[in-house]
């Protein structure tokens, strides 16, 4: 590696100053939000892929990312805290973490060199079809992606995988170079030597949380009933009280069962609108109104036209 690049990398930051003076990691800095979600925009301003310096000298707090993150470490050592685990990352160790993830870092020192690679999701989501069928990384990445995913981690030992570290070093220097045209190889390359060399997967961990579990049963629910679902149903089907269920899902989705409902009824009308030719008042009924007016005004609102307009500006 060039060393101009590692000095660079390394030197104190002006948040490592502050904090040398006495001053806490400024959650403004990375969030936007009070729950400590760090923002991928606001870190990346407008990149599709960075770097920067794992901030040293503090415990960093407990947080999430918007976005996939991954930590390699350069140099020394760092242990981070996801739920009841504690992870000691050595000098050529690699840790991913999911957007669904949250991690505490125990504090690291001047000599402890963590580079933390912000990936955005489009990047991700190009790269995707790349690795179906990669038996390590393919599954860790729909996950990443799915709307009801849980919290998941995967952690390698490529201390002594001379030619993981080899590529980590090319990523670090295409990526402090701006050499933007070769980073979606190395980033797929990595993917595949990590699947080859999968002996130095140490650790994975999908943790379910019971936030995590509802979602997921609710979305389950409504993707295979949403033509008769109901709140009342979903309740007997789970064991709760139609109450308590309401409550949850709102605390959980920020949104009623009901819209829920008429959101996943909107899109199956869409997907039936597209794809088929069955007439509009045949739709209506096949995901579950009888209201045919009350449908025609909700579709209204959500698309700006009616259906019959929808489906013949998409025959346009």
């Amino acid at each position: 590696m060039d060393e101009r690049i590692i000095a660079s990398l390394t030197r104190l930051t002006a948040e490592e100053r502050n904090i040398l003076r006495g001053q806490a990691v400024q959650q403004a800095d990375y969030s936007l939000s009070e729950a400590f979600i760090v923002n991928s925009a606001k870190l990346l301003e407008g990149k599709e892929l960075d770097l920067r310096l794992h901030t040293r000298f503090i415990d960093f707090p407990e947080h999430g990312h918007d976005y996939m993150e991954f930590m390699y470490v350069y140099a020394g050592h760092i242990s981070h805290v996801i739920g009841k685990e504690t992870l000691s990352l050595e000098k050529g160790d690699i840790l991913f973490l999911n957007r669904h993830a949250r991690h505490s870092i125990r504090r690291a020192e001047r000599e402890d060199i963590g580079i933390n690679f912000i990936v955005s999701n489009p990047f991700l989501q190009a790269i995707l079809p790349q690795v179906e069928n990669n038996p390590v990384m393919s599954g860790f990445l729909a996950n990443n992606f799915d709307a009801a995913g849980e919290a998941e981690y995967l952690f390698f030992h490529t201390r002594d995988c001379f030619p993981i570290r080899n590529l980590m070093d090319n990523l670090i220097y295409a990526v402090v170079n701006r050499s933007e045209a070769v980073y979606a190889g190395i980033v797929s390359l990595l993917f595949s030597y990590l699947a080859h060399y999968r002996d130095t997967l140490a650790n994975a961990l999908r943790l379910s949380s019971p936030d995590a579990k509802l979602r997921r049963a609710v979305l389950d629910y409504l993707g295979r009933y949403y033509p008769t679902a109901t709140l009342a149903d979903l309740a007997a089907r789970l064991g709760y009280a139609q109450a308590y269920l309401s409550r949850r899902i709102r605390s959980v989705f920020k949104e009623t069962f009901q819209m829920l409902l008429q959101e996943t009824r909107l899109h199956a009308a869409e997907t039936l609108l597209q794809t088929t030719q069955l007439g509009v008042e045949e739709v209506v009924h096949a995901v579950g109104y009888e209201n045919q007016s009350y449908f025609y005004r909700i579709f209204a609102q959500a698309h700006g036209m009616t259906p019959h307009k929808y489906r013949k500006q998409l025959l346009s």
